[in-house]
C-alpha cells in the first residue's frame, strides 16, 4: 500500500508545478486581483476584455504600486474563456500585459468540446498555454493552490470533483509549507453551500488535508458575489464575473457591477471588497431617491457593493443619528431596468437575462421623517472600514 501510495503521489506532482514568482514573498502582505470568468465567446467581447476591462483593472494595478511594493498579482477563477480555445494565449496576454504575475485556474469552458469524454486531451489547450492545472504560490503568509474540481462525463456532462491525485499533491503541499499560516485554495466550482454553510462531499477531503490553518477557497462559476465565513477559520469567497452578466448586461444577475475582487493582506491578516471598475476603491454604495426603486417609492434605497453579513448600516437625518437602515431583500433595480428598458437582444435573451435575476439581501432602505432632509448612509465592513453617501 506504501508502494502505491508513493506512485500516486509522484504522478500527482508530475501534473503539477510550484511557481516561482517574480514578485518575491513579502512580509508586509500582497494584493491579489481576482478576476471572475473572463469568458469571451466571440470577437467583439475578447476586444472589449482588451481594450475595455483590462485597462480598467491596470489601474487598480497603478493604485497598488503607487501605494507600496507589496507584490500584486492577478487571479482568474476559470472560464477563461467560453468554449473558445484559440483565444486562450490571447486572454493570458491582455493579463500579463499588466506587468505582475497572472495565474489561472480551469473551468467547464476551458474544456475543448471535442474532447470531453477524454479529459486530459480537453485540457490540453488550457494546459498548453498556462500550465499544469494544479500549481502552488505563496504570497504574504498565504499559501494559495490551484484545482481542478470539473469532471467531465462521457456524455459531456460535468461533475465537481477533485481527484485522488490532486489530494495526494494538496497534501505534500501542506507538508512542504508548513510556514504558511493560511491557505488559499483557489477552483472554478464552490466548495460549500452559501446558505447552510454545509461543505460539499468533494470538498471535505481538502479540507481534512488542510487541517487546523486558515482556510479560504476562493471560486468563480456562479458568477454572483459572495463571501461566507462558515467557522471563524474556514471562508468562501465566490467572485462575480467581471463582463456583467455573460456579456449581456453590464452588470450581474444579482446586482454586482463590473469589477473585481480585491484581496489584500496586511500585517499578516486578510482584507478584501469588491472594486468596481471605472470608480475609486472607497465607492461602495450605490444610493436610489424616493421614487426611483418600483416598490419602494417613499424610500431611499442602498445597495451596498461586496456586501457580507458582518456590514452594519446606519443613517442620520439633519445630524441626527436614527440607527440601523431596514435591511430588505429584492432584485437589482439596475439590473432590472437595463433588462426592461435598455438591453437590445431578441426575446430568446431577454427572457434568459429576466430567469437569471437573483433575490438578495444586500439592500437598504430608509423613509424621512422631515420633507428634503439631509440624510448621511454610513456603512461598516467587518474590517471596521467606513463608507459614507449624502443626500
Amino acid at each position: 500500500m506504501r508502494k502505491l501510495r508513493l506512485i500516486f503521489a509522484i504522478l500527482a506532482t508530475l501534473g503539477s508545478v510550484v511557481v516561482a514568482s517574480a514578485q518575491q514573498p513579502s512580509d508586509d502582505g500582497f494584493n491579489l486581483i481576482v478576476v471572475g470568468d473572463p469568458q469571451p465567446q466571440t470577437k467583439a467581447q475578447l476586444r472589449e476584455l482588451e481594450q475595455v476591462i483590462v485597462p480598467q483593472i491596470a489601474k487598480i494595478v497603478e493604485e497598488y504600486r503607487a501605494e507600496s511594493d507589496r507584490p500584486t498579482a492577478i487571479l482568474l477563477t476559470g472560464d477563461v474563456v467560453w468554449d473558445t480555445m484559440r483565444f486562450l494565449p490571447r486572454v493570458k496576454s491582455a493579463f500579463e500585459s499588466l506587468g505582475v504575475e497572472v495565474y489561472a485556474v480551469i473551468g467547464n469552458h476551458d474544456h475543448n468540446r471535442a474532447f470531453f469524454c477524454k479529459d486530459a486531451r480537453a485540457e490540453k489547450p488550457y494546459v498548453k498555454t498556462f500550465g499544469p492545472r494544479n500549481q502552488s504560490f505563496i504570497l504574504g503568509e498565504t499559501l494559495f493552490l490551484t484545482l481542478d474540481n470539473i469532471m467531465f462525463n462521457p456524455n459531456k456532462t460535468y461533475r465537481e470533483e477533485v481527484d485522488a491525485m490532486q489530494l495526494l499533491w494538496l497534501e505534500s503541499e501542506m507538508a512542504n509549507h508548513p510556514e504558511a499560516r493560511r491557505v488559499a485554495l483557489c477552483m472554478h466550482a464552490s466548495a460549500t453551500d452559501f446558505n447552510s454553510g454545509i461543505i460539499k462531499p468533494y470538498a471535505q477531503p481538502m479540507v481534512d488535508i488542510v487541517g487546523d490553518r486558515e482556510l479560504h477557497f476562493v471560486t468563480g462559476h456562479r458568477h454572483r458575489h459572495n463571501t461566507a465565513e462558515h467557522t471563524p477559520q474556514l471562508y468562501e469567497h465566490s467572485v462575480a464575473q467581471v463582463s456583467g452578466n455573460l456579456w449581456f448586461a453590464p452588470i450581474c444577475s444579482d446586482g454586482t457591477p463590473r469589477g473585481v475582487f480585491c484581496i489584500e493582506e496586511r500585517n499578516g491578516e486578510w482584507q478584501w471588497h469588491h472594486r468596481m471598475l471605472g470608480r475609486g476603491a472607497d465607492d461602495r454604495l450605490v444610493v436610489w431617491r424616493e421614487g426611483q426603486v418600483e416598490g419602494s417609492d417613499e424610500y431611499v434605497v442602498v445597495k451596498v457593493v461586496g456586501w457580507d453579513d458582518k456590514w452594519r448600516v446606519e443613517w442620520s437625518e439633519n445630524g441626527a443619528p436614527m440607527g440601523a437602515m431596514d435591511q430588505v431583500e429584492m432584485y437589482d433595480p439596475d439590473y432590472m431596468h437595463y433588462v426592461e428598458y435598455e438591453a437590445d437582444y431578441g426575446k430568446k435573451y431577454l427572457e434568459r437575462l429576466r430567469r437569471s435575476a437573483t433575490l438578495r439581501s444586500h439592500y437598504y432602505r430608509l423613509r424621512r421623517t422631515v420633507e428634503n432632509s439631509e440624510i448621511t448612509i454610513t456603512a461598516t465592513d467587518r474590517f471596521g472600514r467606513k463608507f459614507e453617501a449624502k443626500l
